[in-house]
């Protein structure tokens, strides 16, 4: 009688799985190594890339230009890597093996990139940088297109359809939750840390992604008892390679055909080639997609650079720092999307408007355009604030008055006088496009200032300028007699990075015995040694925002604000009038009077863009390509955004404008004439039935941000 039953069950449990109805099958539990591997996976790849382009610029002292080209090259190497990762896993290795293997390069890249901002180790940090940086590319992009997959393999379909469905929803919510803490954490710590004698603390901020992707690999391997393996089944890819280089072979040998895919039916499944066709019809499409990418891709690096030229202090709450800005776009695409699917699209369903992908698409690139000419006109606002840096073949003289007198000033060379200046009293002044060289400099007060002290009103002292560097002239009072003073050095009007000011102490303690303590008092303090018998300048020094007491051993001298990107000239001397040391602050820098949440509508702009572009794209080619070709779109997807960067680092590499606002406007005509190509190319486009078998062209959630993360 049992044996009847487990028979009759037997029986049932094949008849209900003909009919394709879900089995009650237990939740794999081997599912949440895998989540707990890619949100780990995620932290450590979207919280070391939110710092990078800051690093290589700040640290690593690379220029805009080429910090941006090394970030992208990277971006680039990420997108190209997932098909190599894809043809070793279904040809040679299996998903599981691929993806412990090609995570200890991973590991061994972060390794590497940590090491190398560790100032005290000595080894060469930009070598190790780089190199880092490339196994870090290999590792990200190699299981890029396993691990999701891996996922799926361990249910059992169709029984575990709707358990496979919540899987990859929560597979989604992992890489957004990692990937949106990471970016707000890693920005912080890098700023707000010190270590190893530096203000900022670049290897922790490494370090902990490092980590992360070592528990990473560690959670991966010990899932490994529960995990169900499927041997590797070769890679369509391929077969479509193949078939596509055969029939081009025989086109060009003069074969005639109907179609020159048709040539390849003689060694190719004909079922094959007529779905490579079909690929080919998508494929057109995806030809101005890399423009599209290479200004969304450009929100981690132009953007963020822009974002270190803006005020971030929000009141109480602390300060935004530039790179945390990144933030923005992840925030909005878990609000938008939602609101897209329910409100928006059927709202203007109602007036025909937006009901065909394709048009949602255009309207989504010229959004993007859009968004690169909202950020161009906020740069020249910008650009109003910016340090000016002498150019190649000019030289610049930055004048300090500590007398409390109008000053008058002659600047002379060989050929004569150059120019000639006043100066207020106790301010500063900048001598600008000057030829780099020897000068003259004769600096006169009048009869009226100071009359019971000085007895000698003239003075002159020789100042050498030099190629793209600010000179320093301190002009005050010794004894009876003004003195003009040049400073060793120069200058450096350059801003902080991020979300600091810089300050330069520029002194005169008179004939003392002993150096004496200035400190900048406030939740945190600065000191500085001032040491006696001439006029100096002390090194620049990064300081936090805000208002510090000026303290000389025990007597207060005053008070300095510090705000986000100014360049300060702190002055302690003695008041000619007085004989008593007071304190003058000079600004050689405006700070950044334009807040960095100025940036929030090219942010929003460019978000709702990608929302219309790249998830509807992504979705529309994914319904026009037969099933077996899914994954030949997903790698043809990821080719589009490694071309898209290649496009920004041959922008950048040309250095063709003088300034980021050109080039951003550049961006958006360039995105608004792709458009134009896009609409003729869909005017063209016939779209291909789609079948009970397809996936259908909806207005579902895609995961958009962290682009690409479960294509594959």
């Amino acid at each position: 009688m049992g044996d009847l039953e487990k028979k009759r069950s037997k029986e049932e449990e094949v008849a209900a799985t003909e009919r394709g109805e879900e089995q009650k099958l237990p939740y794999p539990k081997s599912v949440f190594f895998i989540v707990g591997n890619e949100f780990c996976e995620r932290f450590s790849y979207y919280g070391m890339k939110a710092i990078l382009s800051i690093y290589l610029k700040k640290k690593l002292h690379f220029t805009e230009d080429k910090a941006t080209v090394i970030y992208h090259t990277f971006s680039m190497f990420c997108y190209f890597t997932p098909i190599f990762g894809a043809m070793i896993a279904d040809q040679l290795l299996g998903k599981f093996k691929t993806i412990v293997y090609i995570s200890i390069i991973y590991v061994l890249g972060h390794l590497l990139k940590t090491l190398a901002a560790i100032p005290t180790l000595g080894i060469p940090p930009v070598e190790f940088s780089l190199i880092g940086l490339a196994l870090i590319a290999i590792g990200t992009g190699g299981i890029k297109p396993c691990v999701s997959a891996f996922g799926g393999d361990q249910f059992k379909l169709p029984e575990q359809a709707r358990q496979l469905q919540t899987f990859f929803s929560i597979f989604y919510f992992s890489i957004n939750a990692g990937s949106l803490i990471s970016t707000v954490l890693t920005p912080a710590i890098r700023e707000d840390v010190e270590c190893f004698g530096d203000d900022t603390c670049y290897s922790l901020a490494f370090g902990i992604p490092a980590i992360l992707m070592l528990v990473a690999t560690v959670i991966i391997i010990m899932g490994k008892p529960l995990y169900k393996m499927k041997p590797p089944q070769g890679n369509i890819l391929t077969r479509v390679f193949g078939s596509i280089s055969y029939a081009v072979k025989k086109k060009i040998d003069g074969v005639p055909a109907d179609h020159w895919m048709d040539l390849a039916k003689d060694r190719y499944e004909p079922q094959l080639v007529e779905d490579v066709k079909c690929v080919l019809r998508v494929l057109v499409l995806y030809l101005p997609l890399p423009v599209w990418w290479a200004l969304f891709d450009q929100t981690g690096s132009r953007w963020t650079f822009q974002a270190t030229r803006m005020n971030g202090v929000v009141g109480d709450a602390g300060t935004i720092k530039p790179d945390q800005m990144q933030v923005i776009n992840p925030l909005l695409i878990l609000f938008l999307l939602p609101l897209f699917d329910k409100v928006l699209y059927p709202a203007f369903a109602k007036f025909n408007m937006l009901q065909k992908p394709l048009q949602r698409m255009t309207a989504g690139g010229i959004l993007t355009a859009a968004s690169f000419f909202i950020s161009g006109f906020l740069e020249l606002e910008m650009m109003k604030t910016y340090a000016k840096i002498p150019a190649v073949g000019f030289s610049e003289i930055h004048f300090m008055n500590n007398i409390p007198c109008h000053v008058s000033l002659q600047l002379s060379n060989g050929t004569g006088l150059v120019q000639e200046e006043a100066i207020d009293k106790l301010e500063n002044m900048v001598l600008r496009n000057l030829e780099p060289g020897k000068y003259s400099l004769d600096m006169e007060v009048s009869s009226t200032c100071l009359p019971a002290i000085l007895t000698k009103r003239t003075e002159q002292v020789e100042v050498m300028t030099h190629d793209k560097e600010v000179t320093a002239v301190f002009l005050g009072v010794d004894g009876g007699a003004v003195l003009p003073t040049v400073l060793d050095g120069h200058d450096d009007p350059e801003k902080d990075d991020g979300a600091n000011g810089r300050i330069k102490v520029v002194y005169d303690m008179g004939k003392l015995e002993k150096s004496t303590n200035l400190t900048l008092k406030s939740d945190k303090s600065y000191s500085f040694d001032l040491q006696p018998n001439g006029v100096y300048g002390s090194n620049y020094s990064k300081i936090d925002t805000g208002l510090y007491d000026i303290m000389m051993d025990d007597a207060k001298l005053g008070n300095i604000t510090i705000d986000q990107g100014g360049v300060y000239s702190l002055i302690v001397a003695r008041d000619p009038e007085t004989n008593i040391h007071r304190s003058l602050t000079h600004t050689l820098t405006t700070p950044n009077s334009i807040h960095i949440l100025w940036l929030f509508p090219q942010y929003f702009v460019i978000t709702v863009g990608e929302i219309m572009f790249s998830v509807t794209g992504l979705e529309f080619s994914y319904s026009q390509a037969p099933d077996s070709m899914k994954s030949v779109l997903q790698a043809a997807w990821l080719l589009t955004v490694a071309f898209g960067n290649i496009i920004v680092i041959i922008v950048a590499e040309a250095k063709a404008f003088n300034d980021q606002a050109s080039e951003f406007f550049m961006f958006a005509c360039l995105m608004l004439v792709d458009m134009g190509i896009f609409m003729l190319l869909a005017w063209r486009y016939t779209p291909r039935f789609v079948g009970s078998r397809d996936i259908p062209m909806k207005n579902g959630v895609a995961n958009t941000n962290f682009k690409n993360d479960t294509e594959m």
